[in-house]
């Protein structure tokens, strides 16, 4: 590395710092990777700490703009074409379906069909494709009138903004794409329904999707809702530090709509997303399918909120071996499933490499008995995974529910669950009905397992949570119980992880407040 380079990765070493300290207000987090290797990231990053930083942020920069080239500072296996970064103006594709015009025009650089109404003065509507750099601004909506791919391009969608999406809508960035959601916590990113207050509904449009070239252990994958054969659903690669983009202080609303019979998008789908993907502070409420939906990749998810969705909250498939700190599922007693299900390959379960992901801090808010009777995790198909800190409280069916072969996989380290609270729930786990024939996991003795001093698990007959987890629209995650009754353990040390955080459950017992305030919302319809 030459010395101005050396220069200026020190230079982007010390921003990151800076922010961290709290001197830049439109700034929580900088991942410093991805400063360093993605020049789109770098810049906009840069835009932002000049507009919102200190005096020493904004003199800093103005010196880091004078020595950077734009290019990656970080030997990198990105495989995406140059194009990726500085895509070509191509022309719109056909559209899908007719659509009536009031005023069409181009906006931001976007190839695509838009338009504004007298009843809609800041309403841009979206069908054609993005393939040029676009920006979405803030004191805007945006309305999705069909999938809308963003295809060899960036997408960037300004704090403030409003995505709404019709009946028959998506969006879905391609392997050769990336999308920058990012809101603020005072002013989150929306995505939701195109349908009027009250009338809004679970599947009412097709939720977001992103695409990358991570590892994924099947063959040829093809992301759900879009027809084989279309090369923009097709992800996966080798590059593990892979980016789709950023996702943060992102709201994700009435998703999922069925594309076919029992397939319906959910609502968020990451496919192949790398490490250097950030997904932070990001809510997916009341989805039709699953909340969020890992297929392979090696995404990390930080402060994530799952309210209410209509099958599994979280989902993996494919191997995923990513890193989950902070996330709050809330059940609704109308509708859901598992809050995870965990899956390596259906087809093959030992394929390579294998479903491991990491969670630490993690609370599972069930509905006990109810009209809808839950799970609070399903692990089969031979995936792996690692899961400390959690509350599970309030699950009907059963806390944790093995299938497949996992004695091997606990035998190895593959598959532990320690230093969690286990609280209210109906059975531990699937163990006493899993005799003769309805035995799934070939006599794995889960209770055991997970009663084993070693795994310093507590198991508790009353709720670890207040019964304010389960209020639909004024939820209260906080822990019912205090920090020396939690059987909590040290996060890893590693820049993700926030090591601080050796307590039960995703809410610090001790702080009045939490990451979940003032960007969150739990509208009913």
């Amino acid at each position: 590395m030459s010395q101005n380079a050396s220069l200026l990765v020190e230079q982007l070493w010390q921003l990151k710092r800076l922010v961290d300290r709290g001197e830049c207000s439109d700034i929580q987090f900088v991942h410093l990777n991805n400063l360093l290797r993605e020049p789109n990231y770098r810049a906009d990053v840069l835009r932002r700490a000049e507009s919102s930083g200190s005096d020493k942020v904004r003199k800093l920069v103005r010196e880091i703009r004078a020595a950077d080239t734009g290019a990656p500072l970080m030997a990198t296996t990105d495989t995406r074409q140059a194009a990726t970064r500085q895509p070509a103006v191509e022309q719109p594709r056909k559209r899908r379906k007719h659509l009536a015009w009031i005023a069409p025009t181009l906006v931001a650089g976007v190839v695509a069909t838009v338009g504004f109404t007298a009843l809609e003065p800041q309403t841009i509507r979206i069908s054609g494709d993005i393939t040029s750099t676009t920006t979405w601004t803030g004191d805007k909506t945006y309305l999705l009138e069909d999938i809308v791919f963003v295809d060899n391009a960036s997408l960037t969608i300004e704090a403030g903004a409003t995505v709404k999406g019709e009946n028959g809508s998506a969006l879905i960035v391609t392997r050769e794409g990336q999308l920058y959601s990012r809101g603020r916590p005072d002013n989150p990113v929306v995505f939701t329904s195109a349908r009027n207050y009250g009338e809004r509904a679970r599947g009412d449009w097709g939720g977001v999707v992103l695409l990358g070239s991570a590892p994924v252990n099947e063959p040829s994958p093809q992301i759900e809702g879009i027809p084989d054969g279309d090369q923009r659903g097709s992800f996966g690669g080798s590059d593990v530090t892979d980016s789709c983009g950023v996702v943060e202080y992102t709201r994700i609303e009435f998703a999922g709509f069925e594309v076919y019979q029992n397939n319906e998008l959910n609502g968020l789908t990451l496919g192949g997303c790398g490490s250097n993907t950030i997904v932070r502070n990001v809510q997916v409420h009341r989805a039709l399918d699953d909340g969020i939906e890992m297929f392979g990749g090696t995404v990390d998810l930080k402060n994530i909120l799952v309210t209410g969705a209509a099958d599994d909250s979280i989902d993996w498939d494919w191997g995923w071996r990513g890193r989950v700190q902070f996330a709050v599922i809330q059940q609704h007693a109308d509708a859901g499933d598992n809050a995870f299900e965990g899956d390596n390959n259906g087809n093959q379960h030992e394929a390579q490499p294998r479903s491991g992901p990491v969670f630490y801090n993690v609370t599972l808010a069930g509905t006990g008995h109810g009209p809808r009777s839950h799970r609070g995790m399903v692990l089969r198909e031979g995936t792996g995974g690692r899961f400390h800190n959690m509350i599970i409280d309030s699950y009907a069916i059963e806390a944790l529910d093995t299938r497949d072969e996992v004695r091997a996989l606990t035998g190895n380290g593959e598959l532990t669950f320690s230093h969690n609270i286990i609280a209210n729930t109906g059975r531990l786990s699937a163990q006493q009905q899993e005799q003769g024939q309805d035995d799934d996991d070939y006599g794995f003795n889960e209770q055991a397992w997970l009663k084993a001093p070693e795994n310093n698990n507590q198991l508790s007959l009353s709720g670890a949570l207040h019964p304010a987890a389960r209020h639909l629209t004024s939820p209260d995650f906080r822990p019912r119980i205090s920090l020396r009754e939690m059987p909590a353990t040290t996060p890893p040390k590693s820049e993700f992880f926030d090591e601080s955080a050796a307590f039960s459950g995703a809410i610090n017992p001790r702080d009045p407040g939490s990451w979940l305030e003032g960007w969150t919302a739990y509208p009913e319809s």
